[in-house]
């Protein structure tokens, strides 16, 4: 596949904020673009207005779902007020599927554990340390290497009034079977220690979950996500709140009658002035797989319903793994299908994504959308991941 490379010019001086301050873009370089990426994170950087995400896998699945490994640990930054990209940091070491969260008051990016593989077989190599990214300075600086949740990967994690909160996850270092856990645990920023929370959770046991927590820091949400069976599914559609004073956890949705399709690899994000969540992609069972639908969970009602429908299911594989040109009607209004992101909420309630699994590899741009309106608009356009159709009016393949 020969990725389609489409550069973009400063047109303009693009304004920050009020809109009243001017920025210069001169210097800005259009060319400089991050590998697609897919199992990694990211985070807004309040200091810099800029959004950050860090490793990931580059590797192309292969047989439609068993995924070739090329991990980078690289790191890289989206400006917002020019729309170009920087490499930032000297980065922790190639990884993907860790657990990352936003310690605002201190101005930081918290990471842990995570996983990597040499080559396309073989057992991967887990990690069990946690790292801050200093957004003032730019650097990184290990915290902790071990004890707490171990060795873990595809967990959660959100920041709560100094602690580093993390739940559920994956510490099997095969890659075909998966031994998940149901724990919580909280890392003391002060005293950089672990204390286990709850040695297991009325969620039960999960991995691949989406999750956000509330401005307070006092209830961490969940949805979806996988157990033992996440491999081939069936996969976890429900939805949970966890008060994480008392460790009292409360379902709000069984995932049926009108919620989604269950689904892995999905983004959570609490929309406070709206009263809901709102969840985006993901895998799930349905015809196409990777989506790109938008789902609002009303916090009042505790209940579902679809925001964006996303491309459209329109003609079925050929054969094992050959798809048509046409098996979407895709919703150029939305991001390419995709799940494993990264993503980040902004201060001025914009919802950021970067990068993902796709129907056609992996993917590197960068989609906002405005939580007041769920408007997408389309930041910085992908080299590569996506399908024909969104870039040529005629293809003779599904992917580029």
């Amino acid at each position: 596949m020969t990725p389609l490379v489409l550069l973009i010019a400063c047109t303009k001086s693009p304004t920050k904020d009020s809109g009243l301050t001017a920025v210069d873009c001169t210097d800005a370089d259009y060319s400089l673009v991050p590998p697609a990426s897919g199992e990694l994170s990211g985070a807004w950087d309040t200091e810099n207005d800029r959004f950050v995400f860090y490793g990931g896998n580059m590797g192309i699945p292969e047989n439609c779902s068993f995924s070739a490994t090329d991990f980078t640990g690289e790191a890289w930054a989206w400006n917002s007020d020019c729309g170009d990209f920087e490499r930032i940091g000297d980065a922790p070491s190639a990884r993907g599927r860790y657990a990352s969260a936003v310690d605002e008051e201190n101005g930081r990016w918290l990471l842990h554990g995570g996983r990597m593989r040499e080559g396309d077989s073989g057992n991967y190599t887990l990690f069990q340390e946690v790292w801050a990214f200093e957004f003032a300075t730019g650097t990184w600086t290990k915290l902790a290497s071990e004890g707490g949740p171990g060795k873990r990967t595809s967990h959660v994690g959100v920041y709560s009034d100094g602690r580093f909160i993390i739940y559920g996850g994956n510490s099997s270092k095969n890659g075909a079977s998966y031994t998940v856990h149901d724990d919580v645990w909280s890392f003391d920023l002060a005293t950089n220690e672990w204390t286990e929370l709850a040695d297991s959770s009325d969620a039960g046991n999960r991995l691949f979950a989406g999750a956000d927590v509330s401005s307070d820091g006092k209830t961490m949400y969940v949805y979806g996500g996988g157990d033992e069976n996440a491999f081939f599914g069936p996969f976890l559609g429900d939805t949970w709140k966890l008060d994480l004073d008392t460790m009292a956890w409360d379902k709000l949705d069984n995932g049926r009658n009108g919620a989604p399709l269950d689904r892995i690899g999905a983004e959570l994000v609490l929309d406070e002035d709206q009263n809901r969540l709102l969840m985006f992609g993901g895998h799930d069972s349905g015809e196409l797989g990777n989506t790109n639908q938008l789902w609002a969970f009303d916090l009042g009602s505790e209940s579902w319903s679809e925001v964006h429908e996303g491309d459209v299911f329109a003609n079925p594989a050929e054969g094992q793994c050959d798809f048509p040109v046409d098996f979407t009607d895709p919703d150029m209004e939305s991001p390419e299908r995709r799940g494993q992101f990264a993503s980040a909420k902004t201060d001025e309630g914009t919802f950021l994504i970067f990068g993902g699994k796709t129907d056609c590899g992996v993917v590197n741009d960068v989609w906002s959308l405005d939580l007041s309106t769920s408007t997408w608009t389309e930041e910085s356009t992908a080299t590569e991941g996506e399908i024909c159709l969104r870039a040529f009016a005629e293809c003779e393949s599904l992917c580029i």
